[in-house]
């Protein structure tokens, strides 16, 4: 390499600007959030923030995304966010997610998924249909990453502790679409990692181009012949994103797409030059997006179609067999579906699996097959006795069926509900309760000789 220190690498790339930038590190940006329209309707999430004191402006290029011009308080603290309303995300950040542009009934990878920002907006854009799996290879991010998931109410979507580089091998031309954001040098994030011009150094940039190569390949492997693969890293190395993808045009058989970006961006073209080094022409359908130019973090995004199949590995795994159960098997479903007012039929394309937790996936999901363990879904229900107490996540994902024995509080219960007091119930209502406020479901609770006990986790929470 021929630059040394990151701010001689940014003064390159972003010429005067790059002072502006470095000067910006630290510093406090825009807070965007997304809606989670699974969940709840959009509008009563809104009217929910707004009640909070929160001012919002919708952002163009997503249609549930939107800028908090005004924060009374950390919107982290919000009864929304405990809720898993919304989600704290950078715009940047949801771009690979929509230039992949995952469709229901597909099957989808997520390479490096923890800690979920973009595992769950595909789970939103695939409707929480299809088959996605989400990977990772450390144990506390994963999980964060289950965490968000199930708090998103994702039952499309499955995770599993792995090496990413040894996913194309056991999961060989699986997928019709892969999402591969591996870890970089993060260049693009200084406004909330500052530390960065500290540590980074050309032997990091290095070796993490060599692990993001090796992921990358990982991606091609699992990826379908006509698949799409989007690479996306938050860092403006030329050598962990042009570089890495020039050495898979190199070897592999791949053609770079171009990608539109939707409207609320100023992406600049990829390099197909940097001081001695070359690439191909082709290089110019990728896109940076440098910080000070655009809305959010600096990103770069190359979109890959596969366009002939690989060679094959010699040695393949047995597949872990499981056993999911359609609705039908459990009484225990009439008893909610009498007790909560819906439908049991809603489960008809749906898959029940038991264990300590009962937990609920799609049909497609379900059925995948996979060679290691692979939690799918969201733990839905306990059992208790001869029946099922749901869950926060499940009598949440549940609550736009629920007609009966749900409960809307007003601002004055829910704080005497949080503040830990009982509170009186209303009449014709026994045993578990959906909780909403402002028609968004928040949890649940109990009524028991006619007092309404709150289950609601609240720690943190402001109201």
């Amino acid at each position: 390499m021929d630059y040394l220190q990151a701010e001689h690498l940014l003064s390159l790339l972003m010429g005067e600007k790059a002072k502006e930038y470095i000067a910006q590190a630290g510093r406090k940006t825009l807070t965007v959030i997304r809606l989670n329209p699974l969940k709840a309707r959009p509008e009563n999430i809104l009217s929910l923030l707004e009640e909070e004191g929160f001012k919002l402006i919708p952002l163009s290029f997503y249609p549930y995304a939107y800028q908090l011009e005004y924060e009374p308080f950390p919107v982290s603290k919000s009864l929304a966010h405990f809720a898993g309303l919304i989600y704290l995300q950078d715009p940047s950040s949801m771009l690979p997610a929509l230039v992949l542009s995952p469709k229901p009934q597909e099957t989808v990878l997520d390479l490096t998924a923890a800690p979920g920002s973009k595992t769950t907006l595909m789970a939103t854009l695939m409707e929480n249909e299809g088959v996605l799996v989400a990977c990772d290879n450390s144990g506390k991010r994963l999980r964060a990453l289950s965490f968000n998931l199930e708090r998103w109410g994702v039952i499309n979507a499955g995770w599993m502790r792995i090496l990413g580089e040894q996913v194309g091998n056991l999961f060989f031309e699986t997928f019709d679409k892969v999402l591969v954001d591996p870890p970089c040098t993060a260049l693009g994030t200084l406004h909330k990692s500052p530390e960065i011009l500290r540590w980074w150094k050309e032997g990091k940039v290095i070796k993490l181009a060599r692990i993001q190569e090796r992921l990358l390949i990982s991606g091609l492997k699992a990826l379908k012949p006509g698949g799409v693969l989007v690479y996306s890293t938050c860092t403006l190395t030329p050598h962990e994103n042009e570089g890495v993808i020039q050495a898979i045009l190199e070897r592999y058989p791949v053609e770079i797409e171009t990608i539109s970006l939707p409207k609320g961006f100023n992406p600049t073209p990829g390099l197909t030059s940097f001081l001695n080094f070359k690439f191909s022409s082709e290089m110019e359908k990728t896109i940076r997006l440098y910080p000070l130019e655009n809305v959010g973090e600096g990103f770069f995004i190359a979109k890959l179609r596969k366009k002939e199949s690989l060679r094959a590995p010699l040695k393949t795994k047995e597949l872990i067999k499981e056993e999911w159960y359609h609705y039908e098997k459990f009484k225990e479903i009439t008893t909610l579906s009498e007790h909560f007012g819906f439908d049991p039929q809603i489960f008809t394309q749906k898959r029940f699996f038991l264990n300590n937790h009962i937990r609920l996936a799609t049909q497609a999901l379900a059925a995948f097959p996979s060679p290691i363990p692979l939690q799918k879904g969201i733990s839905f229900a306990r059992p208790m006795g001869k029946k099922w107490r749901l869950t926060t996540n499940g009598i949440t994902w549940l609550a736009s069926f629920i007609t009966q024995n749900r409960i809307e509080l007003d601002r004055m219960s829910l704080r005497a509900l949080i503040s830990g007091h009982n509170l009186p119930a209303p009449s014709g209502h026994e045993g578990q309760q959906l909780l909403t406020y402002h028609e968004c479901p928040l949890g649940y609770g109990w009524v028991k000789n006619n007092l309404l006990v709150s289950q609601l986790p609240t720690r943190s929470v402001i109201v």
